[in-house]
């Protein structure tokens, strides 16, 4: 997946990363299983450190986590190994998969890659007929790219709530972890579509997808025809 940020920045931080993501239970998996979807087979793209696999493999007969980066793979390997779960390293534009997928999903990673729409459509040509794409991403409509201050700052704010929540240990590791510099320097070199954008530019790859705003991020669900028109 040819990607405008470096695809082993992750490596620098997957243990933390996971943890930090573990403190964050449903924000990688609560609006995909509220789809309610079911199916024999189910393709997470950027699978990071495998929460979302985890989650589907009680909904689908096998389910495949992908990325680019060998240490999250390697977690997810080690914590979220399920008999039906599969995580592979590679590049998404390397995975020619001829018996397609009931569920295409991606979390947050589209953002990386160089041609967007190239990657919406090579998402869609994995999906079978009758099956759905669902898609999430982060979106910004006052600027491409955040300042530090947009995540450093409330970070420090939310601090008392998530000593309340998580306790005080994990709470000074989130800040910590918000703070910390291979951090910083990943969300300082994304880009993010404007929501305007964002459905304009999903809108046209999946005709008729729906839309959900998640505040941080849009989420697409779009079902592909039947009888495979438009979906390969």
């Amino acid at each position: 997946m040819t990607q405008t940020a470096d695809p082993q920045s992750f490596d620098r931080f997957a243990l933390d990363y996971d943890r930090f993501v573990s403190l964050l239970p449903g924000q990688n998996s609560a609006w995909l299983l509220g789809l309610g979807l079911r199916g024999e087979r189910a393709l997470d793209a950027g699978c990071g450190p495998g929460h979302a696999v985890a989650a589907l493999a009680d909904s689908f007969g096998e389910v495949v986590g992908l990325d680019l980066s060998g240490p999250l793979i390697d977690i997810a390997r080690a914590k979220r190994a399920r008999p039906n779960a599969r995580y592979l390293v590679a590049d998404l534009f390397d995975l020619a998969d001829a018996d397609g997928f009931d569920l295409v999903y991606s979390h947050t990673t589209l953002h990386h890659l160089k041609d967007y729409r190239a990657g919406l459509e090579h998402l869609k040509s994995l999906v079978r007929p009758g099956g759905t794409v669902a898609l999430i991403d982060n979106v910004c409509d006052p600027y491409p790219t955040p300042p530090r201050r947009a995540y450093t700052w409330p970070a420090l704010w939310n601090f008392p709530a998530e000593i309340r929540r998580v306790g005080l240990r994990d709470a000074w590791f989130q800040l910590r972890f918000w703070h910390s510099r291979p951090w910083l320097e990943h969300l300082l070199s994304d880009r993010y579509l404007s929501r305007e954008r964002f459905r304009e530019l999903y809108g046209s790859v999946f005709p008729g997808a729906r839309f959900d705003d998640l505040g941080f991020a849009l989420a697409m669900s779009w079902t592909a025809p039947p009888n495979g028109g438009g979906s390969r």
